[in-house]
């Protein structure tokens, strides 16, 4: 039993020795976070990029990753950051799921996914607009490929609602889709702005999320991509000395 549970640590984590310093509790990390950005601590913003920043700080309290961080901070950081990897890979398992059972004509599915899709977005925001105020993150290629997921995530959590309105909403799209695979590359075709035609919206509200969704992607690919891409070749920080107490709270 003991070979295999170090088999798995090994996959997962390697073999290299981890600091074990006390982690400060996440809810109230956020709360320093949102303090700092008030009081101009390590930025002086001001008018609508203060607003932003104020409003991002404040809104991932109502998200429910802030709350995971927050359960698994009693088992040391290298499990909060796993957990928290986890629970990425669950949002973007989870539209796949409702594809699968054909749940997507309820309506508390279609919620749920804007939901988790808001707080994807808002996570990726806070990364720009917060920036300051985190700490490095261990590496940026984990970051990047965290960012690959949300991608994806983004996309299906999009199918998801236009599934909803195909089903619920008469005249969504100029013809009736019947299959979710459809769905899905409606959804990846529109971040792309590619616009085949094949598959279009005529209802007023299948062509708001259109635009949504290619405000998000446009954004997405300019800002957060390049972001990152920036800083892949940085050394990962796993080698170098850093707080563990003031270790950032996303991925």
């Amino acid at each position: 039993m003991k070979k295999v549970l170090h088999f798995f640590r090994v996959l997962f984590v390697g073999n290299q020795e981890y600091h074990n310093n006390k982690l400060r509790p996440a809810i109230f990390h956020q709360y320093l976070y949102l303090k700092r950005v008030w009081t101009n601590e390590h930025y002086n913003d001001f008018g609508i990029e203060r607003f932003i920043r104020l409003f991002l700080a404040l809104a991932l309290f109502v998200f429910p990753g802030l709350y995971v961080r927050a359960f698994f901070n009693r088992f040391g950081l290298i499990a909060r950051k796993m957990a928290v990897e986890f629970y990425v890979v669950l949002k973007l398992a989870l539209p796949i799921l409702y594809f699968k059972f054909h749940l997507t004509y309820h309506l508390w599915v279609a919620v749920l996914a804007g939901y988790l899709g808001i707080e994807t977005i808002v996570y990726l925001a806070a990364l720009i607009y917060l920036s300051n105020e985190f700490a490095k993150p261990i590496s940026y290629r984990r970051s990047l490929t965290a960012l690959f997921l949300n991608y994806i995530e983004i996309c299906l959590n999009y199918a998801v609602i236009y599934a909803y309105g195909n089903a619920r909403i008469p005249h969504f799209f100029k013809e009736k889709l019947v299959s979710g695979i459809q769905l899905v590359y409606f959804s990846f075709s529109t971040s792309a702005t590619v616009g085949y035609g094949d598959i279009a919206p005529v209802h007023p509200v299948g062509q708001i999320l259109v635009i949504t969704q290619v405000i998000v992607f446009l954004i997405f690919v300019g800002l957060f991509i390049n972001f990152f891409a920036a800083k892949v070749q940085d050394p990962a920080y796993h080698d170098s000395e850093q707080s563990y107490i003031d270790e950032k709270t996303t991925l």
